[in-house]
């Protein structure tokens, strides 16, 4: 299975942990709601029921009960024409009753509350014995005034008859009253109840004087303006806040998934080779504690691997001269050791034999030859025992006043050569310097021995010595062939040798110019190397005696 992408995890837990948590509250706090708002609807109905059935019902009984005492008082009035007058004066001031009128008992209405023209009938008794009563009528546009009071507004009722089914009024300007009696059934039905839809509850309230019974119906404006107008209300809070989280985690995820994708970038350079790749994050209110720190440690981690990096680069480097050190070591000691060595065993051997007899003069000179390549030979172990000194910087110097002059006689008669010839031009006011007499001497003999050693068919050493501006300076002169510039770089490196060494014509390490310029850098000696149709090395002592 191929592993998701960051902003695809994202995505699933947004979806899962977030948005289906969030609509499934959305539906169940809709619901919870609707429930409410239904219940309360239910219970305002049948409250607006109570209401306008108890206010009809205090009110016809208040009419009945006033016309019984019209009734009762009526027999006290002495003559008709008064009588006549007191129906009128009621009539005028009361504006409760009309059309006052006697009637006898076969003139009464079946119905208790006759209802006729807008007009509703009261009969209350005079003179029970003699079968006449007293006949009212109240208009029921009173009714209609109470139906269309402020705190009923909206709400459709209709008060029914509930013997004759007869609609008695109502304040809907479009209704059907078979379809408002089609939802229960009057002469089965409790005091008081509900019918209809959930959201278009219908309540029901009898009055049992008159036989009545009100309804109140849930119109669908009703509806619209609670259930509707609520569940819309949390759908849009719903989605205000879905689209706020999804703004937010979007913002989150883009900001994450671009530094992220930086640090795949600097993962991916170090991985190739590319330690100086920095990683370079988008910092907002989006961005992480842990990824800045991440990153931060990273840079710090690609900056120490870089620096190792380097440094294991310079090591290997160094191991690398050093193994070529090795090797041109092994090369050199066991070629130039060999020479001297077998020159030494082979005169010794000579003036050790017993079956010949050596002259004194043969003596003398097998004798010379055999301090000369010794010292050739102590010359190369001094050589390789001062190069670890000098590179380590671990060599150390006695610096003092020395006699410049004298440390060049001495080093010339060292190197006392009867084939080349040393041709000493030496300042008599040549002043002292400072420096270690021990290794001046030896700088002024490899110098002088490599001249010596690559003087072209023998010409004499050139050597000067005097003072410029006060300055010691020694110049050492010697003719040699033409040396190219690839090699004139490198001559004092170490075993760099103007021959090929396959086709190596003199004998040497091929250390004592590289040891030459140590010694004179550490004792502040500049030397300058000019070859041309002459090898010239010059050295000039930056300390000397004033």
């Amino acid at each position: 299975m191929k592993p998701l992408k960051i902003v695809e995890q994202i995505i699933i837990v947004l979806i899962f942990a977030v948005l289906t948590p969030l609509v499934t509250i959305g539906i169940i706090i809709s619901n919870v709601s609707q429930q409410s708002v239904r219940s309360e609807l239910a219970n305002n109905t049948s409250l607006m029921a109570h209401y306008v059935g108890d206010a009809i019902e205090s009110y016809v009984n208040l009419s009945q009960a006033q016309l019984n005492q019209m009734a009762s008082g009526f027999n006290y009035i002495p003559d008709t024409m008064s009588k006549i007058q007191y129906f009128d004066d009621i009539e005028a001031k009361t504006k409760l009753f009309k059309r006052l009128d006697i009637v006898k008992k076969n003139q009464i209405p079946k119905q208790k509350y006759n209802i006729e023209n807008g007009m509703m009938t009261l009969i209350s008794p005079i003179d029970p014995e003699k079968n006449y009563y007293l006949s009212a009528q109240i208009n029921l546009d009173i009714f209609n005034s109470l139906l269309g009071k402020e705190n009923i507004k909206g709400r459709n009722i209709f008060v029914f008859d509930y013997k004759t089914k007869e609609l008695i009024v109502t304040n809907a300007n479009d209704y059907h009253a078979d379809n408002i009696l089609s939802g229960f059934n009057i002469d089965t039905v409790d005091d008081v109840g509900f019918f209809g839809k959930k959201n278009t509850p219908k309540a029901f309230y009898k009055i049992d004087n008159p036989t009545w019974v009100v309804v109140v119906d849930t119109t669908q404006k009703i509806t619209a303006k609670t259930i509707n107008k609520a569940r819309y209300r949390i759908i849009t809070s719903i989605g205000i806040a879905a689209l706020s989280i999804i703004i937010i985690v979007s913002l989150y995820t883009y900001y994450l998934y671009i530094n992220i994708r930086q640090l795949f970038k600097g993962i991916t350079a170090i991985s190739k080779g590319n330690y100086d790749k920095k990683i370079h994050l988008i910092k907002s209110l989006f961005t992480p504690y842990e990824t800045i720190f991440i990153a931060k440690e990273f840079n710090y981690m690609a900056n120490k691997i870089k620096i190792s990096y380097r440094d294991l680069k310079e090591k290997n480097k160094e191991l690398e001269k050093l193994n070529e050190f090795r090797e041109n070591l092994v090369n050199a000691t066991s070629h130039e050791f060999r020479t001297p060595l077998t020159s030494i065993i082979g005169y010794t051997s000579r003036l050790l034999r017993h079956d010949i007899q050596v002259d004194e003069q043969t003596r003398i000179k097998s004798l010379q030859i055999i301090k000369q390549q010794a010292q050739r030979l102590s010359g190369m172990v001094e050589d390789l025992l001062v190069i670890p000194e000098l590179e380590s910087y671990s060599l150390k110097f006695n610096i003092q006043e020395v006699d410049l002059a004298d440390s060049i006689s001495r080093g010339l008669e060292y190197l006392n050569n009867e084939e080349i010839e040393f041709q000493a031009d030496i300042a008599p006011d040549l002043n002292y310097v400072y420096a270690d007499d021990y290794r001046l001497e030896q700088i002024i003999i490899n110098l002088v021995d490599n001249a010596m050693k690559y003087s072209l068919n023998k010409a004499p050493v050139k050597i000067r010595a005097y003072n410029d501006s006060l300055m010691p300076v020694v110049e050492i002169i010697n003719k040699c062939e033409k040396i190219s510039p690839e090699i004139k770089e490198k001559l004092f490196e170490k075993f760099i040798r103007v021959d090929s060494n396959l086709t190596r014509t003199t004998r040497g390490t091929g250390l004592g110019l590289y040891i030459v310029k140590g010694l004179a850098e550490a004792m502040k000696i500049d030397i300058n190397l000019d070859v041309d149709d002459e090898f010239k090395i010059t050295l000039k002592f930056n300390d000397y005696v004033k």
